[in-house]
């Protein structure tokens, strides 16, 4: 977006430069990306295939590489280290068209074997690299987007390695310093609060996140409480008020008692791992502390729009980082209707005062960070205000005694072992509270669509008559009745831009139908116009014991119902029991409401005592699951009585969709050929069908030339993962029957081309879609 597009806003609120950088924040992320020579070339070629039927190889790129450790490493999946590094050098020439090697700088998020690296360590050896995954659907987790926002182009795999850092200072500082400070930190925290508490303060204080205190965590995100876990102002707040307060009691000028700021905030920023939300508190920290010495006026909007465009200008990378984003958005939001409202000077009421500051700073933050809200997260939640309310003081305060109790373990235990304690009671009461008032707020949680460019302008212009009402609110002779109007305004604007009419659901004739790229998995969403939706297949998991929420499933699947406003789904059908199609059925318990769960094979297994036993049926050929109009969406396999079938992927449940005497779909789970065998000796009258998702994956133990003799189909559809250790497709090509091999059905597949959208059009026409591509295949009677 253009400078002169925000010219508006930055007349309506007062010609603040400050506040024109914190508006576009937003659009200079993407405007940003698109012009590096970066992006450019992690946009080449990423996957090779001999041809479109072959399994679909990753382009990876193997240099020699030495790179130093940035940040703080984290445990990885099978017991390996992940930490950010950067490119110090890298040998090997470019490969056309394929994927550049690193250029000396770029960022690297990295993944090792044996100890963990600290931060500021070189490290020598080759090194696997490639580009990270995109998002190929709306809502889903962009790991690309991720790493681009926090410096990093690529993903590497670390083969060797051998410590180069010797006399270098960088590293010695890592390892001699900041690591034995940190470690020293986390021991005291453990020996303060229970094992629960200690991983949320450790969260909480140093960004250190470990599974389970994401999962501690979750409860929070759901009600829009997910800030309090991410290490950003509050925290430097409470460190400035810990190192001033003492000096102001004993008596220094303001001068002498901001000094030792210069030590104690950059060191945090290093113990944080220097993210974005706190460079931003510690830069404005820094900078108000000794502008009031030097007798300079402080403007925090200037401050904090100086400190915006001096780090986009040091590292334009940093604006694709929502963290980033919303922190700057967040803080600007408050400050400037704050300015607007005379420091939140809302009603003369001694005791409402507090209530409506509290209410005003939280809904100022949430209507100004909302793009990034809905870009990034797709949902929010309508208590959000209110458990802010709430929330933030307990919350802060128990922040404070963990603070306070880590000073006090350097000079006298038992305060200290006091204060942990009172702290624990606390943070375990705020736990509880909100766990409870999540479980039953399902209702609350709304979803929203990705914004577009009519989003974004409504939000600009709105928030423009907002501030210009809130400037002339002194001036309103029922001033009141201004405030009520603003406030219930809001939620009315927020309906307005981002409700019902802004989302992808399908028309009122129109059938849709998503495959969802879900990597070596499968998952499908049948939605019908009106309203019923089944979702086939569950995806996997990201390791035999990762835990469901975290698979592929939760990464795209659910931001992408939530995105829809979809609460309930009417039939998850598990095809079989393999957990790559049912690794993500538990990620589902909780997050949206089933009306049944139809399995066949072992599948059952995978609910285990989640799911009441009431809920679950094994459905049969001839099992109708929906009719709407001339549509129906049917079981055809497994048979009725059906004793016999060797091994379980030819248990898998067939099921077709059909308008009519014609076939539109049918999904065949990892049926092989001997299933196949007996669903065709059955003798089923099935016409010819438009589409078929190809059994096990492209499987060349799948889709028998009797099968497709049936079938006919006239688009196929595969699901796998890209450069899966199976070899999957291996079917070879799909023919038309009767026709030269030359002749073969066009395929869609997910590990090249992503989640794939199918829509029924009222006229006959079958349109698919996948994110580069889109095509059609007209009806014949």
């Amino acid at each position: 977006m253009r400078i002169t597009a925000l010219l508006p806003v930055f007349l309506t609120t007062g010609g603040s430069w400050g506040t024109l950088a914190i508006w576009s924040a937003v659009c200079a992320g993407n405007a940003t990306a698109g012009a590096m020579e970066s992006t450019a070339r992690q946009a080449r070629q990423t996957a090779t295939i001999e041809e479109p039927w072959s399994p679909a190889t990753p382009v990876v790129v193997q240099r020699n590489a030495v790179l130093r450790i940035t940040g703080w490493a984290r445990p990885a999946r099978n017991d390996r280290w992940r930490a950010p590094a950067r490119v110090l050098a890298c040998d090997g020439p470019d490969q056309a068209g394929m994927l550049a090697p690193p250029a000396v700088g770029d960022g690297v998020m990295l993944t090792g074997e044996g100890p963990s690296p600290e931060p500021g360590v070189v490290l020598s050896g080759p090194v696997e690299l490639r580009a990270p995954p995109v998002a190929t659907v709306a809502g889903a987790f962009d790991y690309r987007k991720f790493l681009n926002g926090r410096g990093m182009l690529w993903q590497g795999r670390l083969l060797k390695s051998r410590d180069i850092s010797g006399e270098d200072p960088v590293a010695r500082i890592g390892n001699g310093f900041l690591s034995p400070v940190r470690t020293d930190i986390l021991k005291r925290l453990t020996a303060l609060l229970p094992e629960r508490e200690s991983q949320l303060a450790a969260a909480v204080l140093l960004g250190v996140r470990t599974e389970d205190s994401r999962q501690i965590s979750q409860p929070f995100s759901s009600l829009g409480l997910a800030h309090l876990f991410a290490v950003s102002g509050l925290h430097v707040g409470i460190l400035l008020g810990i190192v001033l307060l003492p000096g102001r009691m004993i008596g220094f000028s303001p001068r002498l008692a901001a000094a030792p700021l210069w030590f104690f905030l950059p060191m945090y920023l290093l113990l944080t791992g220097l993210p974005g939300s706190v460079v931003r508190a510690g830069g404005m920290g820094l900078l108000a502390g000794q502008a009031r010495p030097l007798g300079r006026r402080v403007d925090p909007l200037r401050i904090l729009g100086l400190l915006y465009w001096v780090g986009s200008l040091l590292d334009p990378q940093q604006n694709l980082d929502t963290g980033l984003q919303m922190s700057y958005l967040a803080a600007g939001g408050i400050l400037l209707v704050s300015r607007l409202t005379n420091s939140f000077q809302l009603t003369s009421h001694r005791w409402l005062k507090p209530v409506a500051t509290g209410l005003a700073v939280s809904l100022a933050a949430q209507w100004f960070t909302l793009p990034v809200v809905a870009d990034s997260f797709g949902r929010i939640s309508l208590l959000s205000p209110l458990a802010n309310l709430i929330a933030v003081p307990l919350f802060g305060l128990a922040v404070w005694l963990i603070v306070l109790a880590l000073v006090a373990s350097f000079v006298w235990w038992p305060l200290a072992a006091n204060l942990g304690a009172v702290a624990w009671l606390l943070m375990r009461a705020i736990n509880g509270a909100v766990a409870w008032l999540s479980h039953g707020s399902g209702g609350a949680n709304w979803g929203l669509p990705t914004p577009g460019m009519l989003q974004y302008l409504s939000w600009l212009l709105l928030s423009g008559v907002f501030c210009v009402l809130l400037r002339r609110r002194p001036e309103a002779r029922r001033r009141w009745l201004l405030d009520l109007g603003i406030w219930l305004a809001l939620p009315l604007a927020l309906l307005w831009i981002f409700g019902p009419a802004a989302r992808s659901l399908p028309g009122d004739k129109s059938v849709v139908v998503w495959q969802f790229d879900v990597g070596q998995g499968d998952c499908g969403l049948l939605m019908f116009p009106d309203g019923w939706c089944a979702l086939i297949d569950t995806g996997g998991r990201f390791g035999h014991r990762a835990p469901p929420a975290q698979g592929p499933l939760g990464r795209t699947v659910l931001p992408f119902l939530q995105r829809q406003g979809i609460d309930r789904v009417d039939a998850v059908i598990l095809t079989h029991g393999h957990l790559d199609h049912t690794g993500g059925a538990l990620a589902l318990v909780g997050q949206v409401e089933v009306g049944a769960w139809l399995v066949a094979g072992r599948a059952d297994r995978a609910l285990g005592a989640a799911v009441d036993s009431t809920m679950v049926q094994r459905p049969v050929a001839g099992t109708v699951l929906h009719r709407w109009q001339d549509w129906e969406f049917t079981v055809l396999y497994p048979l009725a009585g059906q004793q016999h079938a060797a091994g379980e992927n030819n248990w898998s449940l067939v099921a077709g969709l059909s308008c009519g005497d014609r076939t539109e779909m049918v999904w065949s789970g990892d049926l092989e050929l001997e299933g196949e065998h007996h669903w065709l000796a059955s003798e089923p009258m099935l016409p010819p069908t438009r589409a078929w998702k190809a059994g096990h994956h492209g499987s060349n133990t799948s889709g028998s030339p009797a099968l497709m003799r049936m079938l006919e189909p006239e688009l196929v559809l595969i699901s796998c993962g890209l450069g899966n250790s199976y070899g999957h497709p291996s079917h070879g090509p799909y023919l038309r029957t009767g026709v030269a091999g030359a002749d073969t059905i066009p395929l869609l597949r997910t590990d090249l081309q992503g989640s794939i959208r199918l829509e029924w059009r009222p006229n006959g026409q079958l349109q698919w879609q996948t994110p580069a591509e889109n095509g059609e295949i007209p009806w014949s009677p």
